[in-house]
C-alpha cells in the first residue's frame, strides 16, 4: 500500500504556526512571576501568572492563587482575573478579602523589570489614616524585589 508522506505537512505547519503564536504569550507569562514593592506607598505585589502557586498569609484556606497585594492598604487584595493586552501590558482585576470591592488596573512591564500600575476606573485602594480613609494614588511604580 502506498502512503503519502506529504499528507501530514499541513498538520505540521499548523502546529508550527500555533507554537509561534503561543510562544510570546508563554514568555510574557514568565516575566510576571515574582515579588514587587511600591516603596513610596508600602505595598507588596506578588504574582505568578503561569500557575496558581501563591498562598496568601492568613488566607491559606483559599488555596493557591495567581497573585495578591498587601502592605499598607486596608485589605489584602486578591488577583481574580488577568489578561494580556499587548506585549508587556496586562489588565488585572483585584478583589479585596471581603469581596466587597474590586479594582481594575493596567500593569506595564518597564525595561528595568519594574511594573507601572495604573488604576482603570474608580480607585478603591485605600488605607485608614487617623481614622479617616485615604485613597492611594491611581498610578504607582512597583520595583522588583530580588
Amino acid at each position: 500500500m502506498k502512503t503519502n508522506r506529504h499528507a501530514s505537512a499541513p498538520h505540521l505547519l499548523l502546529c508550527f504556526l500555533f507554537f509561534l503564536c503561543a510562544f510570546p504569550l508563554l514568555a510574557q507569562t514568565d516575566t510576571l512571576r515574582g515579588h514587587w514593592i511600591c516603596r513610596e506607598q508600602g505595598l507588596h505585589l506578588y504574582l505568578d501568572l503561569g500557575e496558581e502557586s501563591l498562598l496568601v498569609p492568613r488566607y491559606e484556606f483559599f488555596g493557591p492563587v495567581n497573585g495578591y497585594m498587601n502592605g499598607k492598604v486596608s485589605d489584602t487584595w486578591f488577583l481574580t482575573t488577568f489578561k494580556p493586552l499587548q506585549h508587556g501590558v496586562w489588565t488585572m482585576r483585584f478583589s479585596n478579602d471581603s469581596g466587597a470591592d474590586t479594582q481594575e488596573a493596567r500593569l506595564t512591564i518597564n525595561a528595568d523589570g519594574a511594573l507601572a500600575y495604573k488604576c482603570v476606573g474608580t480607585n478603591y485602594l485605600r488605607r485608614s489614616v487617623r481614622r479617616k480613609w485615604e485613597y492611594l494614588p491611581t498610578e504607582m511604580l512597583f520595583e522588583r524585589v530580588k
